[in-house]
């Protein structure tokens, strides 16, 4: 026990002295009454954990995309003060988890080049994929299509999981693509919690990932029966094969619904009923991120001895920058503040 306090300690520590340094309620309400990109940017650079980052930005001439490449920079630099504390599988794990920026950047750069927005603006976004990366950025980001993008990740782990989508007649659907790939990523974190973790850092990791995971998927087959009314087979077929509080069976049967009503009316029986009671649909994913939040908050208090205040903060982390992100977009094209508020995560004003 006392060597478990130990491995932990520093890390546990750092995680919430950063937490800590994350926007509050204050700073959003302060936030909500800008009307400008520049006087959101000028608000971060003065008063919050984010000013280092803008120490050099002209908040006159910011552009949202340089704002989220510094969020983004923001991100790694905290996942580098923590991973400085980990040792042995511990640490192993924290790098398997990194992954997940990349296959993000990945699925960014598919809907990029499928929407023929490929270039110098558009690169901007790809931080992970630019900066950490040991993928080809200058070559994936001359693809003209697709299939480019496919070919250019030839010799990596991703090549072998899209090349069925390679060689097809018919049009390649980007919404298979995206899904392919988070299979992988779960699938392969999956397989490396079992391998490298053990007792207390598995359960609380085990945790995290499972509701994560069942998430995904509830918010997988919610899409599919709306936009695509996709047999219960092909929908089935995107699950990601990893059962936490939701059974095979269960999915299975919302696999199989018909329509959005037939889909509430099965998650009400679920753990996770209270996501999906809301009547407007479009709150369903705001609600999803809430019960998350929730999630790794309670990890990054009560995880005294394992790795789950570290893995809780980085999504805690990341939240505080999709929030802020929300924040740009809603000044930028002028939408009220209630609405605006509606969509932050975690935060109560």
């Amino acid at each position: 026990m006392i060597g478990t306090i130990f491995k932990y300690n520093s890390s546990n520590i750092k995680a919430r002295a950063l937490f800590g340094k994350l926007l509050d309620s204050h700073d959003y309400y302060e936030l909500l009454e800008k009307r400008t990109v520049q006087d959101v940017a000028g608000y971060l650079k003065k008063n919050t954990s984010y000013g280092h980052l803008l120490s050099d930005v002209n908040e006159a001439m910011v552009h949202r995309g340089d704002l989220e490449k510094l969020f983004k920079t923001s991100l790694y630099e905290d996942y580098i003060k923590l991973f400085r504390f980990l040792s042995g599988r511990a640490e192993e794990f924290l790098k398997a988890i990194f992954l997940r920026y990349e296959t993000e950047d990945l699925k960014m750069l598919f809907r990029i080049v499928y929407n023929g927005e490929a270039g110098e603006p558009a690169k901007k976004y790809l931080f992970f994929l630019s900066s950490f990366s040991s993928l080809d950025f200058k070559k994936l980001t001359a693809s003209k299509n697709i299939r480019d993008v496919i070919d250019n990740l030839k010799g990596s782990e991703y090549f072998k999981v899209l090349s069925p989508f390679w060689n097809v007649d018919k049009p390649i659907s980007l919404f298979d693509i995206e899904m392919a790939l988070d299979l992988h990523y779960f699938m392969k974190i999956s397989k490396l919690k079992d391998e490298l973790l053990s007792g207390a850092d598995l359960k609380s990791v085990g945790d995290i990932f499972g509701t994560e995971v069942d998430i995904l998927n509830l918010l997988m087959i919610y899409r599919c029966k709306k936009l695509f009314h996709t047999s219960r087979e092909l929908t089935f077929k995107y699950v990601i094969p990893y059962w936490y509080h939701l059974t095979r069976e269960q999915l299975v049967q919302l696999s199989g619904c018909r329509d959005t009503d037939g889909f509430k009316a099965l998650v009400e029986k679920t753990k996770y009923a209270g996501i999906f009671d809301s009547s407007e649909e479009h709150l369903w994913e705001v609600n999803s991120m809430n019960y998350l939040y929730r999630i790794y908050k309670r990890h990054l208090r009560s995880d005294v001895f394992n790795i789950g205040t570290t893995i809780a903060y980085l999504h805690l982390k990341e939240i505080d920058i999709r929030n802020i992100i929300t924040l740009i977009e809603g000044v930028r094209y002028s939408l009220p503040k209630d609405e605006i508020r509606s969509y932050l995560i975690g935060i109560s004003i």
